[in-house]
């Protein structure tokens, strides 16, 4: 028994960390008691909606019963009426007689070992949204073996809970936003990244000189993205909410003012590095980033010069003989247009390359000409 314990509280803990799914986790329990249906479901007890669901020791076809016959479950209702901190006994709330006389029994539990009362650790509540892990015994599961199961489940619960807390945690961190990821300084307009709601997690400089403004679009005590026009705020808050619905970049709408020039607004959703495990999706929300670009017709153009000096955090000089590099000339013909001499040029070659960490011309002047092409000024 205690073997079996430290077992499945070890590969809960090595799924949540791993992002695997933790029904693998309940597989030795399974193995264990293969009259017991045992499931992690994720599930909103209020409408009595199905979010996920997955189960060990079923018959094929059940769980599309299950799906079938959700609202009329009574079971996902217990995880309201229940303590957080206690396994559920539904017997409790609801006798194994009335199970027999409802409807889902008639359409699911009697076909499967005609199960009649159910055990359940609620891993997390938010809302009236809830996960939890099952086990579903049949009427004749009684006595030693029941008494053992339930001790097993009252001793793994803070375990479990623990660990769906963790894959939680983490599965939101990689939500938040890393200026090293977005690479918001290559976009010549003002650009943010609002990581949750109209939260703005990142902004480039562009866009921080925009907010400080404040005259277009500006940010609220809560760092949200909002304006001081109302239709512009709904037209903020329409286009990022069908960005993260939808998952597909969005018609740019144009926040016309009378004040100042109109400008355009564009949301982007970001797709994140790996996928959510389903039964977590529900409790993640809106953690998902979104790109927003304001494009503003005021803004003066920048030249190629600004731009190659800003990338590559060189000098205006060294950036002028990377753009005659980049236009085809010679290094002789380059400090001739630059009124420098030839040995002055090599040097300023010699410190671009070793701030930019090339070995050659030739790459450099590669990855410049790349630059300049996705880039435009």
């Amino acid at each position: 028994m205690q073997n079996l314990q430290d077992t499945l509280v070890k590969r809960m803990y090595a799924c949540a960390a791993l992002g695997e799914d933790i029904f693998s986790a309940l597989e030795p329990l399974a193995h264990t008691y293969p009259e017991v249906l045992f499931g992690v479901q994720a599930q909103c007890f209020c409408r009595l909606k199905t979010h996920h669901l997955a189960f060990w020791n079923c018959d094929d076809g059940f769980e599309q019963d299950m799906r079938e016959g959700e609202s009329v479950n009574p079971f996902p209702a217990l995880m309201d009426a229940a303590a957080f901190d206690e396994v559920i006994y539904s017997e409790r709330f609801i006798s194994p007689d009335q199970v027999k006389r409802s409807e889902f029994y008639e359409r699911v539990l009697s076909r499967q070992n005609k199960c009649d009362r159910s055990r359940g650790i609620i891993l997390h509540r938010r809302g009236t949204d809830g996960a939890v892990i099952t086990a579903t015994m049949p009427e004749r599961f009684v006595g030693q073996e029941d008494d053992e199961l339930c001790a097993m489940l009252e001793f793994i619960k803070p375990s479990f809970q623990s660990a769906f807390a963790l894959g939680l945690e983490l599965e939101r961190r990689r939500f938040e936003c890393d200026d090293q990821l977005f690479w918001l300084e290559r976009i010549p307009s003002a650009a943010f990244v609002l990581d949750h709601g109209l939260h703005v997690a990142l902004a480039n400089q562009r866009g921080e000189a925009v907010l400080r403004k404040g005259e277009g679009v500006l940010v609220d005590r809560s760092v949200s993205l909002s304006s001081k026009c109302r239709f512009h705020r709904a037209h903020i808050e329409r286009s990022v909410h069908m960005a993260r619905s939808t998952q597909m970049p969005q018609v740019p709408c144009v926040l016309q003012s009378e004040e100042r020039a109109s400008m355009i607004f564009a949301a982007v959703p970001l797709e994140t590095l790996m996928a959510t495990q389903p039964y977590l999706d529900c409790f993640l929300g809106e953690f998902q980033p979104v790109l927003c670009i304001l494009i503003d017709p005021a803004d003066l153009p920048v030249t190629d010069v600004q731009m190659l000096q800003s990338y590559l955090s060189i000098s205006l000089r060294e950036a002028e003989l990377v753009r005659c590099l980049v236009g085809g000339l010679s290094m002789r013909e380059t400090a001739d247009k630059m009124q420098i001499s030839y040995n002055t040029a090599r040097n300023h070659l010699a410190r671009i390359t070793e701030k930019v960490g090339f070995v050659s011309q030739s790459e450099l002047v590669r990855f410049a000409s790349d630059l300049a092409a996705r880039i435009p000024s």
